[in-house]
């Protein structure tokens, strides 16, 4: 399993982290062994960035003021944590809590492999981790859903379910090729883990 998992796609984490191990669900705690760029839930991010980078991204990213729609908008910050040699992920994003002090825990986490003008290969890559995670969830509820419109199509794969449920996502991004590049825009795979108390959070619309 731990090896089909790496030859996939990195997914598998050896050494289960131990912050928060009280916190977690049994859910849970199986999905902290996953990683993204070597991170996993429950870890504290100044092992992986220096604390004057986290500040950059926290600071870049509140200017885009993207979670203006939900409740509470600045429970949880976001950060971007770009390409690592030796990883499969092209960037990641992670969250942790807005608290004074913070320390740096992990809650939500989100790798990108991008896959430009090629839907198939995503699809493919996407089912093949959605087997591998319905056998590691052998007892969780899992969703398939698409949306589409006129330029974009999501394929959408989730564990646990429904909404209010979902701990992990994996899904592809088709973008409408002239629409894409007018804006710059990325189109692949993204592979998202959180726990409960990020996955309400980002669900809980004003």
């Amino acid at each position: 399993m731990k090896k089909t998992l790496l030859l996939l796609f990195s997914l598998f984490f050896v050494n289960s982290p131990a912050v928060l191990a009280e916190e977690f669900t049994y859910e849970e705690e199986k999905m902290r062994n996953f990683e993204v760029l070597g991170m996993s839930i429950g870890d504290s991010l100044l092992d992986f960035m220096p604390e004057v980078d986290i500040f950059y991204e926290i600071e870049k990213h509140k200017k885009l003021n993207r979670y203006s729609h939900l409740k509470e908008p600045n429970k949880f910050l976001e950060i971007t944590v770009p390409k690592q040699e030796d990883y499969l992920y092209d960037k990641a994003k992670v969250f942790i809590k807005n608290t004074i002090p913070s320390d740096y825990t992990i809650y939500g986490l989100m790798g990108y492999r991008y896959y430009i003008e090629d839907f198939d290969a995503c699809i493919k890559r996407r089912n093949q981790i959605a087997e591998i995670l319905t056998d590691f969830f052998p007892d969780a509820e899992t969703g398939l859903k698409v949306v589409e419109d006129n330029v974009s199509i999501y394929n959408t794969f989730s564990i646990g379910y429904p909404a209010k449920n979902r701990l992990i996502d994996v899904f592809c991004i088709d973008l409408e090729e002239t629409y894409r590049l007018k804006n710059n825009f990325r189109e692949g795979l993204t592979f998202g883990v959180r726990n409960k108390e990020f996955s309400d959070w980002v669900q809980d619309y004003k």
